[in-house]
């Protein structure tokens, strides 16, 4: 390198030097006509808020200020015990539902059987009764077994109606448990998804900034507790002079270098 210096300090005269700074300008005017550069340019992406979609307090950060994160990845956790008592409760009283719905139905299914049975028995009474009251044999039959068998006759028939009424009665039952029992589906359902957002997650690849909370920090739904940057998509704004542009065309593929960064990052 001394001797490089020596020769340049020996060799170079003032004609050496005019024409090495003529050089120098031509290679940076052809540069800038090949490759357009500005000072008027901005790399920005979207910031956005992190909030938790539940209230309580901080019991866990996993995260740093600074820090690269990925999408989902873990965050922050919001105290969980009154969520998941909330989500157990839930499904308790879902299974419940359930449940209820399988006594109606074997109370259905039970009933049903009862109006076979009594329409069974009262076919049989009215063939009785419809032997007894034969010409033929009425006058070997009492008054009193006829009569007895026309109030069992009037009995059964009361008795067939009032289970074909039970049976309605358990299908509108039944019918109202499923909405029941929808409704605490939807209730356990609402539950388990209050659970899952007590961790705050990274909605994609990005920084964390901003973060100065510490754990037992109060927070309330939807305020914001630091911001995080989206590192996802990046968006370059710049200036340029229009024959600058004059090559590029609409859909071309260009690589941007900072000026700031050399060559280390290129979109």
């Amino acid at each position: 390198m001394g001797k490089f210096f020596k020769l340049i300090k020996h060799e170079l005269n003032l004609p050496i030097a005019v024409v090495l700074a003529a050089f120098v300008v031509g290679v940076y005017h052809l540069f800038s006509y090949m490759i357009p550069f500005t000072d008027n340019a901005f790399v920005v992406t979207n910031v956005t808020p992190v909030a938790a979609d539940v209230s309580g307090f901080i019991s866990e950060i996993h995260v740093k200020n600074g820090q690269q994160v990925k999408k989902n990845q873990a965050l922050f956790t919001v105290y969980q015990p009154p969520y998941e008592l909330a989500y157990q409760q839930a499904s308790a009283d879902y299974q419940e539902g359930i449940k209820k719905i399988t006594v109606l139905e074997r109370q259905m299914d039970k009933t049903k059987s009862l109006v076979k049975a009594s329409a069974a028995t009262l076919a049989k009474t009215n063939y009785e009764l419809s032997l007894k009251q034969n010409q033929q044999v009425v006058e070997a039959i009492s008054t009193l077994e006829v009569k007895k068998l026309t109030y069992d006759v009037e009995t059964l028939n009361q008795q067939l109606t009032a289970l074909h009424q039970e049976v309605q009665v358990l299908a509108a039952q039944i019918e109202q448990q499923e909405q029941t029992v929808a409704s605490l589906r939807a209730r356990r359902d609402n539950a388990k998804i209050n659970l899952d957002l007590t961790t705050v997650r990274a909605p994609s690849n990005g920084v964390i900034d901003n973060l100065y909370v510490s754990l037992n920090t109060s927070i309330k739904i939807h305020e914001p507790i630091f911001s995080f940057i989206d590192t996802a998509a990046y968006y370059i704004q710049a200036n340029f002079n229009e024959t600058d542009l004059r090559n590029v065309r609409v859909g071309d593929k260009v690589y941007i270098v900072l000026r700031m960064y050399y060559f280390d990052k290129i979109f």
